[in-house]
Order: C-alpha cells, then sequence, then structure tokens
C-alpha cells in the first residue's frame, strides 16, 4: 500500500534537480515553467552568491548560470561551483554575443562549463542543453 505522502515524495526524490541563476525575474520564470512542465524540479538564485549556497545545501543535478549578476561574475561563480563540486554540470548563458574572448578573460584554463548559449535563448534550444547536460533521452 502506498499513500498520497510517500509518492509525492518519492517523485521529488527522483526528480533531476535545476538551479536556475538569473537576476531577471521574468526570464528566470519562464524558464522554470518549461523545465517544470517536463517533469524537472526546479530552483531559482537571484544572486551568484545565494546560488553558491543553495548548491552546497541541496547539490542540483545541473546548473543554468547566467553571466551577468548583481553581485559577483557569473564565471567566478562557475569556479567556485567546480572547485567543491566538478562534476555538476552548468550551462552558462549571456547576452555577450563573444562570450568566448569574455570567459578567458575571466576564467582558469580548469574551470570548465558543460555548454554555454546567447540570449534570448529559445525554449527548445535550452530544453534540448538540459537533456543533453543530465542525460535525459530526447
Amino acid at each position: 500500500m502506498t499513500f498520497v505522502g510517500q509518492t509525492l515524495w518519492l517523485q521529488d526524490f527522483c526528480m533531476k534537480k535545476i538551479l536556475i541563476v538569473e537576476d531577471e525575474e521574468n526570464i528566470s520564470e519562464l524558464y522554470k515553467d518549461k523545465l517544470t512542465d517536463l517533469g524537472y524540479s526546479v530552483d531559482i538564485a537571484e544572486t551568484g552568491f545565494s546560488a553558491i549556497e543553495y548548491i552546497k545545501s541541496t547539490r542540483p543535478d545541473l546548473v543554468i548560470l547566467d553571466v551577468n549578476l548583481p553581485d559577483i561574475n557569473g564565471v567566478k561563480v562557475l569556479q567556485q561551483i567546480k572547485q567543491s563540486y566538478p562534476d555538476i554540470p552548468v550551462i552558462m548563458y549571456t547576452a555577450y554575443g563573444q562570450f568566448e574572448k569574455y570567459y578567458e578573460k575571466f576564467a582558469d584554463k580548469q574551470t570548465e562549463f558543460y555548454s554555454y548559449l546567447i540570449k534570448p535563448v529559445k525554449l527548445d534550444k535550452l530544453v534540448s542543453e538540459v537533456k543533453r547536460a543530465i542525460g535525459d533521452s530526447e
């Protein structure tokens, strides 16, 4: 016999956890709604420092990280994530068209990200990258 509470707990436990790090609420909510509809558990951090604290306590399966944050550069957040949790894939995204040059300016050579997207990000492209990054089949 399974109780509703047990079933909900088991569903939540088995869902892939995604953290979106984005200070623009309209963007983060759009991404969250789409990914939640697909069965992912999604949380939002509006700053880099809150993202780092979240990752320490929750350990998501994937981080979607904006480069331009109000408190700390997204590449610096990436470095901190990879220093402590090298196995968490990170998808970077930015409005900067020449992200590679920007990344090279701020990152050390050992800091790697899974992929990057340029804003505005189409939802189908985001979903495709998320599925690839966490190993879900299309």
